[in-house]
């Protein structure tokens, strides 16, 4: 029987009162209307949708409120639970606040277990730093986890892995990447699923298929290593799990050709670890 997820990615709605992320022309709510539309209307049937991150592009409460009763309306439609992480432009507390409506802890990552696969979810922010990274505790946590399982396992993050589509793009993504490796090398890990860089691409890390999804939102050609280009584009994945293993197909709804807006790169390299552990403890204290 196969199992299929539809990942979704980097959204960034408006907030209230905001403007659309990088001049996009069209509105990124209509976008997220037109993915959950197609899924609907072309039968995809998924068992799981889930959204890897950059939900809201720097919300405030009642965005993230305003976008859980849009998620509740979607998951009654398509009768699938929908599970959500977070991304950089993502704001922790305001989401614990208007999203889940529980008390703020300063990281939200969980498992899911299914009948045949677990389902692992991280949290990559680094407070409020572009970059990506993944702290000793919830290593630990994934680890022990891990341990005590022997079914197949998928993670899903917002920040990729460094890989070869994505070496001008180190800047950008997860910076301890050898961490995360450590923890899941000889482990049930068959595939982590990302986002953020706003492109699609493949890539794989010894036994570890990574796929990287494109935005719902907005593209960015990234192959000039140090100026980067948006397009309103829109596009999801649907993952396909069997017993023969892992599929997974792109399904782009709308592909940009007019630039909105370019990003100016000077470097390409990975970032001060002083900078990302300071960031790191500041939310950690």
């Amino acid at each position: 029987m196969v199992y299929k997820i539809v990942q979704i990615t980097d959204t960034h709605l408006t907030p209230e009162g905001g403007q659309p992320a990088n001049h996009q022309q069209i509105d990124p709510a209509d976008k997220l209307q037109d993915v959950f539309d197609d899924i609907y209307t072309t039968n995809v049937d998924p068992d799981l949708i889930v959204i890897t991150g950059d939900l809201i592009h720097e919300g405030k409460a009642a965005d993230y409120h305003h976008l859980r009763h849009i998620l509740a309306q979607q998951q009654e439609r398509l009768m699938a639970p929908i599970k959500v992480i977070l991304g950089n432009h993502d704001r922790t507390r305001p989401f614990y606040d208007g999203y889940l409506k529980r008390p703020y802890r300063s990281r939200y990552y969980y498992k899911i277990v299914g009948a045949e696969w677990d389902f692992y979810f991280l949290d990559t922010k680094c407070g409020d730093l572009e970059q990506g990274y993944i702290d000793q505790a919830q290593l630990d946590w994934l680890q022990d986890k891990l341990a005590r399982s022997a079914k197949p396992a998928l993670i899903f993050m917002h920040h990729p892995l460094p890989g070869a589509p994505l070496k001008n793009m180190a800047y950008s993504i997860l910076q301890n990447g050898d961490d995360l490796m450590n923890v899941i090398h000889g482990s049930n890990v068959q595939a982590i699923f990302s986002g953020h860089v706003h492109f699609a691409n493949t890539y794989q890390i010894g036994d570890i298929l990574n796929v990287v999804a494109d935005s719902t939102a907005y593209h960015i050609n990234c192959s000039n290593a140090h100026e980067h280009f948006v397009t309103d584009a829109t596009a999801y994945n649907v993952i396909h799990l069997d017993e023969q293993g892992i599929g997974v197909e792109q399904r782009p709804l709308r592909l940009g050709s007019t630039t909105i807006n370019r990003f100016k790169i000077p470097n390409t390299g990975f970032v001060d670890q002083a900078l990302i552990m300071n960031e790191i403890n500041r939310v950690l204290s």
